[in-house]
């Protein structure tokens, strides 16, 4: 039996395996494989193995979103026992940042903020457009908005409570927390990854 084999790896993206397809000819006194696409027979010279053990018919290996076929030439991303080429697979369950929406690429440097990820160009005051750095003091509010400790306090100066009456700082009730990586453990984290 002669293969090609390609590296097998567990990849960072959430709960998800990446490998290559591994193609190996098939041999008379081998085995009856089954084909995970179809359920049928694999009779063919060929057979694709998706690691560990997902044998398909080199007609039945597609990605199930584009239906581009699968080879030893590609990377295929394997998800709940469906494949799926690169492109769909970081389109569909990739980290995106909390900002513009896009997916992250493996140069990106990123900002997080509590469970937010942004691109470190995206990671910016909402109201001034500032660029926030590590060490700035910053308020992430509900719906991810970012702002500046100088536009946060603006902000809750003015502030009026559904009742009409002005809001003092440090009075606020809405989810806002104001932050630099020196205060203390209640602060959000601002951090590069």
């Amino acid at each position: 039996m002669s293969f090609v084999y390609k590296k097998v790896k567990e990849s960072n993206l959430s709960a998800q395996t990446w490998t290559q397809v591994m193609v190996f000819k098939s041999e008379k006194n081998r085995r009856t494989s089954h084909c995970v696409g179809c359920g049928g027979q694999i009779h063919d010279q060929w057979i694709l193995r998706v690691a560990p053990d997902l044998e398909w018919h080199a007609a039945c290996l597609k990605c199930q979103e584009c239906q581009q076929f699968l080879d030893e030439s590609c990377t295929c991303f394997v998800r709940d026992g469906k494949t799926y080429c690169k492109r769909d697979y970081v389109r569909l369950f990739g980290a995106k940042c909390d900002k513009c929406g896009s997916s992250f690429s493996k140069s990106d440097f990123v900002m997080r903020a509590k469970t937010k990820i942004y691109h470190i160009d995206c990671f910016r005051c909402c109201q001034c457009a500032r660029q926030l750095v590590p060490g700035d003091e910053f308020a992430l509010r509900e719906g991810g908005a970012l702002y500046c400790k100088e536009d946060h306090d603006v902000m809750e100066k003015t502030t009026l409570t559904p009742g009409g009456a002005a809001v003092t700082p440090g009075e606020s009730n809405n989810n806002t927390s104001l932050s630099n990586n020196n205060h203390n453990n209640n602060s959000t984290e601002l951090g590069c990854m």
